[in-house]
């Protein structure tokens, strides 16, 4: 029909721009949801990564991982994440038990700071209560008791207050000491100096003094590593919390644009019914001409208002789209940062240094795991102790480093010789500890023997002399009703029996 044309248009034009606008938001709803899904995906992802950083964090993790599962949820997502922002200030260690006779170091501390003497009784007392995680918390507590003396107060007759004190037994106790802490690897060679001293009979004062130094230098250290991860948390926090309220307001936003086109098609589609039912009862042509003219300019009108608005609106949420991805992006490389080192301490925390075999904390939690396992099963576990014989002569003989040596390669013919099941681990100075799961005492006593004999053929390199090395074992089975302490008490009795029997043997309790 040819009133439906105009001068500058043919008049279904429109018509194709509505459609080719619908196209467009099409697009945009597409786009906006591959983003929301990369939002989401990389906040799990970071969940996941801080998981097992702190035990106290965990439940807050969880949760908003659950809520990311359904897409992002604005309130709901910035109340958890004010919530987790608030427990990080709440991060507190959870105590382990580690004890050792420690009555000649405090002896021998009274002697030199006097002054302290009462704060020193009360460390003691807290110590043999066990209120200490490990030897490093009271050395920790000692250095800051201690720290503000320049010099220790020596009496001057220091030597004959030594003699009474037995030095001797003292260096062993600080040998003892420093053996049994999990120091950081970076400290690890300063504290095999300490040892080296006080094996080649250094002066105990002087001894005594670097480890005081050596002590606050590791505490500075950890509190270093403690703030820089506190404050590296913190600032993913703060990036999580924008990243989420930038989120919302783009869904907030497309929420406006669908609205806004919802308007408009009512609006058309209302004209157009008037439209069509003013051409149905018209009589004559040129009035009906007129009113489809103006009916189309207003469409057009609105169309182009439309479609203006709409561009401007796309335009702020491509910005914001990049911006949002320039985010993420650096969130992701934050938190795969993060997620390596805390990989690194949980390895440094649960690691020996020296041989690279789980360590005392490690086997602990694995204890508890595996007696919690074979209460519930009610399947069969093993628990063996061994300990080097004559350990103490290798190194008084050929030196802290052969003995070192030692460890390492003992520890190594155990892991390579034992079964893919076992776990082994070195308990502290020249005891190694391993559990057989759903293995009863009868075979793990044949796998420990093969064990021990493998070792006692085994020759080993000290300072270029060949010696032999033997180990003595202890083995005991899991009894319902046993806990962490109770099956290592049989089991360290059995190896004492296996001492005084003569060494070098495997004996069952």
């Amino acid at each position: 029909m040819s009133f439906f044309k105009t001068k500058d248009e043919h008049p279904d034009k429109w018509k194709d721009k509505y459609f080719d606008l619908l196209d467009s938001q099409e697009q945009f709803e597409k786009e906006y949801k591959i983003n929301q899904d990369l939002l989401c995906k990389t906040i799990i992802r970071f969940a996941l990564a801080t998981r097992g950083f702190n035990t106290s964090l965990d439940p807050h993790l969880d949760r908003i991982r659950e809520l990311l599962k359904s897409g992002l949820k604005s309130q709901s997502l910035r109340h958890e994440l004010e919530v987790f922002s608030n427990a990080l200030v709440a991060i507190e260690d959870h105590p382990v038990t580690c004890h050792l006779d420690s009555a000649l170091l405090f002896d021998y501390l009274g002697h030199v700071y006097p002054k302290h003497s009462s704060e020193l009784k009360n460390i003691h007392a807290r110590y043999e209560k066990r209120e200490f995680i490990n030897p490093q918390r009271l050395f920790l507590t000692l250095s800051e008791l201690l720290e503000s003396d320049n010099q220790p107060i020596l009496n001057t007759d220091f030597s004959f207050e030594l003699a009474l004190a037995e030095s001797k037994a003292i260096s062993q106790q600080m040998m003892h000491l420093l053996e049994n802490a999990d120091l950081p690897v970076i400290f690890v060679e300063d504290g095999n100096q300490l040892k080296l001293r006080l094996q080649s009979g250094h002066s105990l004062a002087s001894v005594f003094e670097d480890s005081v130094s050596l002590l606050l230098t590791i505490k500075r250290h950890m509190l270093d590593e403690q703030h820089e991860t506190a404050d590296f948390l913190s600032r993913l926090t703060e990036q999580l919390a924008e990243l989420g309220l930038t989120a919302a307001g783009v869904n907030i936003a497309a929420e406006d644009a669908e609205k806004k086109r919802c308007i408009l098609d009512r609006d058309v589609a209302a004209q157009m019914a008037d439209l069509q039912k003013k051409s149905a009862s018209a009589t004559q042509l040129e009035p009906l001409k007129q009113l489809v003219n103006i009916r189309l300019q207003s469409i057009s009108h609105q169309l182009q208002s439309h479609n203006l608005q709409e561009q401007l609106e796309r335009e702020n949420a491509q910005r914001e789209f990049r911006n949002l991805l320039q985010k993420i992006r650096e969130m992701e490389t934050e938190t795969t940062d993060l997620q390596t080192r805390l990989e690194a301490a949980q390895r440094r925390a649960t690691r020996d240094p020296l041989t690279n075999l789980p360590n005392r904390l490690a086997f602990d939690e694995r204890l508890t795991d595996e007696i919690a396992r074979a209460h519930r099963y009610n399947m069969a576990l093993t628990l063996a102790v061994w300990d080097i014989d004559f350990f103490k002569t290798i190194n008084d003989t050929y030196g802290h480093k052969s003995g070192d040596k030692a460890l390492v390669v003992i520890g190594k013919l155990l892991s390579r010789h034992c079964r893919e099941t076992d776990f082994i681990a070195r308990f502290g100075g020249e005891e190694f500890v391993m559990l057989f799961p759903e293995t009863i005492v009868e075979e793990a006593f044949n796998v420990t023997n093969k064990l021990r004999e493998t070792i006692e053929n085994s020759i080993f390199n000290a300072n270029g002399e060949r010696i032999s090395i033997t180990l003595s074992c202890g083995l005991t089975e899991y009894i319902k009703g046993d806990n962490n302490e109770s099956i290592f008490v049989r089991a360290d009795s059995a190896l004492y029996q296996a001492k005084q029997h003569g060494r070098n043997q495997c004996v069952v309790i």
